[in-house]
């Protein structure tokens, strides 16, 4: 206790850069805790189900030629039930479909945003959350009723009972849905996030149609199982194949030309251990890890960097009969004081900044720091408490008593320098790192994804029928600052529907398709798709004729399986998804076209059908670049004309970047940790100037006596510092480049890893830490020598 007291006391003295140890730990601290909770957070998703170790997602696997889909999350609808009534050692089965963020409005007219899902009666028994009102599987086992979590219902009632209010999704119109219960809010880290459950049965009520009860295709539920205790995994996908060939026979399989099977994945399993999710988890503990390993190194720089300064004092200490011991203690204690004062600073900046900690990192400060994560970083903290104080401890305690009655020059040169060495290291990686993530986002965000979406911007107009859609778009069309109008079922940036294209007059499939549905005349042309063989859609084609269009990928494959040696115009092809007859002819192959977002897989083969009726998504090209104005008068327009529809208008290149948004996310992540280790090691440089300069401040003065130029000085001072950046940065350069090549494979288009980004960003950083040398030595290179020798 009396060494924390003086350690207090001396928290204000002059000379033992306190400010700036507190400040800087309190910054690293920050953020590599932040870190630290958000990989804790990420690694620990579905931990909250009891008997998690017993529940399975379902998962399919399918191979068709060259197409392959590997542990995919979504299965035919029969699939869950059948293994509740036929494979043994399953207590509970369910399914769900997720509707994904729908628009919905009460009956009084309120409008309220949510994450839908479908599920059946049996959702509960596997994945349970705790029912505050209602019976959830007697709600679920209703036709057009639905339980809302208890914010939703907070927000829906505000204060008032929900049971029994009824609400009408937008893309639904007319289908009222009654609120039959309330269910305790979906804790962040679930891979299945919902605000509303509509019951499953509603299908038909709803959509019009169902598809619950098929063991092959319609592959959109995700399914669930719980099992007994003590079951193996292997036996259960042992009698899952059994099942599935009851029926979907294999021979059946094989005459399609497809491998098909399904496996089971534990649900802690389901987010985690994507490659994504490891590959995030490993980057951010290494940027966590060299923050805080800056920021301790730098702290212990300074500290050694007061040993000068502080000799007498310990020696005095010693005089007074203080031991090794105690003098260790003292310095602990210094350490523990600095760690809580440095703590206080990091929490005061994560709540000043919890906005944009919220943002950068995708959840909230509660979800974060949890009390398993919160001893955890405790843990973290004890670590660096220890290396803190352990070596200036041991430093200190070795100052002799003679230190007080003469002058002590030790000045542990060489730590100082290993310490910089590290900081150094951290700063070449992290720099490096945000220069590989930061262009990477810019070859996401600036792809070509095979069509043109510059001054385009869309609005989605469902439950309307195609005579007032059409009535839109010829009013739209009249605006002075609109250039062309177009609809469609979907755009490129949603996933198409999967489909299959057979062999004519049999059930072969042949080839899987990213299904982008109908689009209009207007279409083609107005996203620039090019076209390469045949002709686009035009107006002279009725609905009757059946004509689609191919991509190159779609077209090149198709005669190769069927040997079109002549080329795919004018020939039909056999697709399912499209009722009956299911045959159209290809009028044109246009040039590949992306779905979605890039990813590990490359262009899918698409293809294109032509509808005169216009579909739910209208796009509207301007003459001129987007502004506020012109977006807003095509908005004003639409409501106008659709008064009581819920109308939002989007532009189609901050969609794209909203494609990546995690991918921005990381990279600003990474950036904010760079920023933090850069500036932590240049205040460790900063402060090894200064006492460099002080300690060696006579000699410069003889050398400048001797004839010595204030260039000599700075070349001097320059090189002892560069001997270490140099190599260190080289390092840490590596290290970037060993991260950025791991994380650049989920990517199927990528930037090459070229000399001259990591010349580059070395050459930057010895740049930048030259031209602090140079500052911080320039005073003392220009003062009068006779100031540094007029003691002597």
């Amino acid at each position: 206790m009396r060494n924390l007291t003086i350690a207090v006391r001396s928290l204000f003295r002059k000379g033992r850069h306190n400010g700036i140890k507190i400040l800087s730990l309190g910054v690293g601290l920050a953020m590599g805790l932040v870190l630290i909770a958000k990989v804790c957070f990420e690694l620990s998703y579905d931990d909250f189900y009891p008997d998690g170790d017993r529940i399975y997602q379902i998962r399919e696997n399918m191979e068709l030629g060259e197409k392959k889909l590997e542990d995919g999350d979504h299965v035919s609808g029969g699939i869950a039930p059948g293994m509740k009534a036929e494979v043994p050692g399953v207590v509970a089965a369910t399914r769900g479909q997720q509707l994904g963020g729908c628009v919905f409005f009460t009956s009084d007219k309120n409008r309220y945003e949510g994450d839908f899902i479908m599920a059946d009666e049996c959702f509960f028994d596997v994945l349970p959350r705790k029912v505050l009102v209602g019976n959830a599987k007697e709600i679920l086992s209703r036709p057009s009723y639905a339980l809302v979590s208890e914010s939703m219902a907070e927000k829906i009632g505000q204060g008032k009972d929900v049971v029994g209010m009824t609400f009408e999704i937008i893309n639904f119109p007319g289908k009222k849905i009654n609120i039959g219960g309330v269910f305790e809010d979906v804790p962040e880290n679930s891979h299945l996030k919902y605000d509303v459950m509509l019951s499953l049965c509603s299908n038909k009520e709803v959509r019009g149609w169902s598809n619950e009860e098929g063991w092959f295709g319609a592959d959109s539920y995700k399914a669930y199982v719980k099992v007994q205790p003590g079951l193996e995994q292997a036996s259960l996908e042992s009698e899952m194949a059994k099942m599935l060939d009851r029926h979907v026979p294999s021979e059946k399989l094989e005459e399609m030309g497809l491998e098909y099977s399904l496996t089971l994945k534990p649900l802690k399993e389901v987010y985690a251990t994507s490659s994504a999710v490891k590959g995030m988890a490993v980057m951010l503990l290494l940027i966590a890890f060299a923050i805080l390993f800056a920021a301790l190194m730098n702290y212990i720089l300074l500290v050694i960097s007061s040993l000068v300064t502080r000799s007498k004092d310990v020696a005095v200490h010693k005089c007074y009969g203080a031991s090794t011991w105690n003098i260790s203690d003292m310095i602990f204690s210094e350490a523990f004081l600095n760690l809580m004062v440095s703590l206080i600073v990091s929490a005061l900046l994560i709540l000043s900044f919890r906005g944009m900690v919220e943002e950068l990192l995708g959840a909230s400060l509660g979800g974060l720091f949890t009390i398993q994560t919160v001893l955890l970083l405790a843990g973290v903290c004890v670590l660096v408490f220890l290396f803190a104080g352990l070596l200036p401890s041991q430093l200190f305690s070795r100052i002799p008593v003679a230190a007080a009655f003469r002058s002590y020059r030790e000045s542990r040169r060489i730590w100082k320098k290993v310490l910089l060495f590290i900081q150094f290291i951290a700063v070449g990686f992290l720099v490096t790192l945000l220069l590989i993530i930061g262009l990477q986002y810019h070859r996401m965000v600036t792809d070509d994804p095979g069509y043109s979406y510059d001054r385009v911007i869309y609005s989605s107009i469902p439950g309307v029928n195609s005579t007032a859609i059409q009535t839109v778009m010829d009013e739209l069309a009249k605006l002075p600052e609109v250039k062309s109008v177009a609809a469609s079922n979907r755009l490129p940036i949603e996933s198409g529907n999967g489909n299959m294209i057979f062999r004519q007059g049999g059930d072969d499939a042949i080839l899987h398709i990213s299904d982008m549905g109908y689009v209009n005349a207007d279409y083609i042309p107005l996203m620039n798709i090019k076209v390469i063989e045949g002709k686009a859609f035009d107006r002279s084609y009725s609905d009757s004729a059946r004509v689609a269009m191919v991509s190159r990928t779609t077209a090149e494959k198709l005669a190769l399986i069927l040997d079109w040696k002549e080329g795919v115009v004018g020939k039909k092809i056999y697709l399912s998804g499209h009722g009956m007859p299911n045959d159209f002819e290809i009028l044109g192959v246009y040039d590949d076209i992306r779905v979605g977002a890039i990813s590990s897989e490359i262009m899918s083969p698409t293809v294109l059908f032509y509808s005169s009726q216009p579909g739910r998504m209208v796009s509207v090209k301007l003459h001129k670049e987007l502004t506020v104005e012109n977006m807003k008068l095509v908005e004003n327009t639409l409501k106008n004309l659709l008064p009581d529809k819920d109308i939002t208008i989007a532009s189609y290149d901050v969609s794209i970047k909203n494609l990546y948004s995690e991918s921005r996310l990381f990279r600003n992540s990474i950036m904010l940790g760079g920023i933090v280790t850069f500036l932590i090691t240049l205040i460790g440089l900063i402060g090894y100037i200064s006492d460099e300069t002080n300690r060696r401040s006579k000699e410069i003065a003889i050398r400048k006596i001797n004839g010595a130029t204030v260039g000599n000085i700075l070349v001097i001072i320059s090189k002892d510092v560069l001997y270490m950046a140099v190599p260190a940065v080289i390092f840490g350069v590596i290290g970037s480049y060993i991260m950025g090549e791991n994380w650049l494979q989920q990517f199927s288009e990528k930037i090459p890893l070229s000399v001259f980004i990591f010349v580059g960003s070395a050459l930057a950083i010895w740049l930048l830490v030259l031209a602090t040398v140079v500052l911080r030595t320039w005073e003392i290179a220009n003062d009068n020598p006779v100031n540094s020798l007029k003691s002597e």
